[in-house]
């Protein structure tokens, strides 16, 4: 160890030169307890050295006071390399069996220009894409070259990539561009596990230009002549040949005096984490050898035909982040492009181009919006739906509609992210995918300003009229719910409408409810809302404990709760459901059994969205009421973007909850408490008259198939 000279903090002396040996701290991850970071200054001069070290100090201090300043680990970055360089060889051999059909294999310019994008990698390597070097007469850039193998006939091309690298990289970091590079860089970011932050990019574009530097340069170093020996190469894929070290590779060295060329043997030390003094610094320290990576083939071409199996196996691997409504629409999306790619003659993905993305995009904006509302249309072929689309539009300009042929730009967003999703699976699962960008593509997200403009939010006063109907009012029989009568039924159409106005919940929440999700805690009759084993739950907030509503329990609600309880009902509203089905969405068949009749007989119709505008309006009555938004995101299943709400405090309690529902003004007091009159079926523990019919076939209708089962 040597002695700290002039009390500089961490500056050490070994011998005749000065070491910075500082404790990484604890915070940056992967690094462990007592880890060092030991870097040689490569200066014998105190003052000099001491100048570096209080530099390099407070870098250090900086690194600990910024919050993401998460060092990646050694392993994450080893395997960054052994990725790219795996990619690097593969295009090298790729354009070898091209050479080899034209008769170029031996073709010594192709040596060359390895060569050249080698040390143009090289020095993005060692300096960094921040520093504009000088290739100048005399300048240490292009003396270092020359010194370590570099021709003078290749520095006007080494200086041309170079600075056409480096601005691509600047222009990423400014958010000016998406390029390809930045792509493959969070690739392979995301396929080490790293999170995406901009040192953990900074320390991921280094090992990349690392890789690549070394595989051209070893690339050029190869005669190109065919091997005639039994000589055995170290297999392709292998992050070293035997030691599971690096491949062998020249670097760009400098020190105080001159520039030096490291020998090819010579391995590469590099800081961790990685930070750059003012002065040059090289780096004396251990990294643990990584093991061999196996022996890996060349990617696989995925025939149009396994799309879906391939599908499959995506929607598996998110199985717990997508609800099947999200599947469902990857399902479609994944149809609708195999069939573009089929009308453009592909056969496999490795022949997929960017005109195949454009050519979906461009599809979008010729087919009615709401196809997908009838399975004929769904069923016709992306060229034949535009056809049907034109003819359809064609029709009624000539009869004096207007029909605006196009998706929307929501829906065009979500395709093209499931796209994504696709095609970043299949070259995660080794699949040959070509580059592809949805830059210039992709609507942009509508400003907040214009999507608080674009929500329908109704005001107590406009929702009164809906409790006027004959759901709530009473109506003349189970099988005519629009006419007015003397029958009212306890049903998710009686409850859920109201529980959608004073609690504000999602759809499916509520709709989906079990019988034991109402429960008493601390003398409140409450809705647990959590995750079963009929649906889940959108996110980790959704999971919390709201009071009935007064006026529910004034509707005698506990009543229809313990009924259902005695006849052995496990859903608290079982008639959205069917026995014949593995899955359903409750919700949509609420929707379907309410909002038709709804729309009848109240005055004026209903708002877009509905039971979402139901949600709206219960939010903004709050706020208006002056009810904090961190306490309405908790009511609603929501977190809010704060630090007081994300860490330091817990959702709002259940007694805070029930006071602030209370502001929401009473729109069902005229409505009488009814003795619990349930439906037939539900009342029999029979299915609902829905289940195991075709659409339209219910109340009766003799083409049903009348389910023999009961269930609850």
């Amino acid at each position: 160890m040597g002695l700290r000279r002039h009390q500089v903090e961490n500056l050490v002396l070994r011998g005749p030169i000065f070491y910075w040996r500082a404790r990484i701290p604890v915070g940056f991850k992967g690094t462990g307890t007592n880890a060092r970071l030991s870097l040689s200054l490569r200066l014998s001069d105190r003052k000099k050295a001491s100048l570096v070290a209080r530099r390099l100090n407070a870098m250090l201090l900086e690194l600990e006071m910024v919050p993401k300043a998460r060092m990646a680990t050694k392993e994450q970055l080893a395997k960054i390399f052994a990725l790219e360089a795996e990619a690097m060889r593969a295009e090298i051999e790729a354009l070898d069996l091209a050479a080899k059909r034209t008769g170029t294999l031996r073709d010594p310019e192709h040596r060359e220009a390895d060569r050249q994008v080698g040390w143009a990698y090289r020095l993005l390597h060692t300096f960094g894409s921040g520093e504009d070097v000088s290739f100048a007469e005399g300048s240490e850039t292009r003396e270092a070259l020359i010194e370590a193998g570099a021709q003078a006939d290749d520095l006007p091309f080494i200086e041309a990539t170079y600075r056409s690298e480096r601005e691509i990289t600047n222009s990423d970091r400014k958010g000016v561009t998406r390029s390809p590079f930045l792509r493959d860089v969070l690739h392979r970011m995301a396929q080490a596990e790293l999170e995406d932050t901009p040192l953990h990019r900074d320390a991921a574009i280094e090992e990349i230009f690392r890789a690549r530097a070394d595989t051209l340069l070893a690339s050029a170093a190869d005669t190109r002549k065919p091997k005639l020996t039994a000589e055995r190469l170290p297999e392709r894929g292998s992050v070293a040949a035997s030691a599971g070290s690096p491949p062998p590779r020249p670097a760009v060295l400098w020190s105080e005096e001159k520039p030096v060329a490291r020998s090819a043997a010579e391995p590469e030390l590099r800081p961790e984490p990685p930070v750059v003094p003012s002065e040059p610094v090289t780096v004396q320290r251990s990294i643990p050898q990584a093991k061999p990576l196996q022996p890996k083939t060349a990617r696989k071409d995925l025939p149009l035909t396994d799309f879906d199996t391939e599908l499959e196996n995506l929607i598996s691997n998110r199985k717990n982040e997508w609800e099947d409504d999200t599947a469902s629409d990857v399902r479609v999306l994944v149809g609708i492009f195999r069939g573009i790619l089929e009308e453009h003659g592909v056969a496999h993905s490795g022949e997929i181009t960017q005109e195949h993305v454009a050519a979906l995009r461009q599809h979008f904006n010729h087919i009615l919006p709401l196809y997908g509302r009838s399975p004929r249309l769904r069923a016709l072929s992306p060229a034949a739906l535009r056809a049907e689309s034109k003819r359809r539009a064609d029709e009624a300009a000539a009869s004096g509609e207007k029909i605006e042929l196009g998706l929307s730009r929501a829906t065009i967003r979500r395709h093209l992210g499931n796209l994504d999703h696709f095609l970043k699976h299949l070259r995660a699962s080794h699949f040959t995918v070509p580059e592809w960008t949805f830059e210039g593509l992709r609507p942009k997200k509508p400003p907040k300003g214009e999507i608080r403009l674009q929500q329908v939010k109704p005001k107590p006063e406009d929702i009164r009229p809906l409790f006027d109907i004959p759901f709530f009012t009473g109506r003349r029989s189970v099988e005519e719910p629009e006419v007015a009568g003397d029958h009212v039924f306890h049903s998710a159409s009686y409850y859920l409408p109201m529980l959608f106005t004073y609690l504000g919940s999602r759809r499916k929440e509520f709709a989906g409810l079990m019988v034991d999700e109402i429960v008493q805690s601390d003398g409140h009759w409450s809705i647990q809302i959590k995750a079963s084993e009929v649906r889940r739950i959108k996110n980790a907030q959704s999971h919390r404990l709201l009071p009935v509503p007064n006026e529910l329990l004034r509707l005698n609600f506990i009543e229809y709760v313990e009924r259902l309880k005695e006849l052995g009902h496990k859903m608290l509203f079982p008639e959205l459901f069917s026995p014949y089905l593995q899955k359903s969405d409750p919700g949509d068949r609420f929707y379907k059994d309410f909002v038709p009749i709804a729309k009848k007989c109240m005055p004026g119709g209903l708002w877009q969205r509905p039971i979402h505008a139901l949600r709206h309006g219960f939010a903004n009555t709050l706020k208006q009421a002056g009810v904090s938004d961190g306490v309405i995101e908790d009511i609603s299943g929501r977190l809010g973007e704060t630090e007081t709400a994300t860490r330091y405090t817990n959702p709002a309690g259940l007694s805070l909850i029930q006071l602030i529902i209370s502001r929401y003004p009473v729109i069902t007091g005229h409505l009488e408490p009814k003795p619990i009159r349930l439906l037939p079926w539900v009342e029999k523990m029979e299915p609902p008259p829905w289940a195991g019919k075709k659409g339209g076939d219910r109340f009766g209708n003799k083409r049903g198939r009348r389910p023999k089962k009961a269930a609850s």
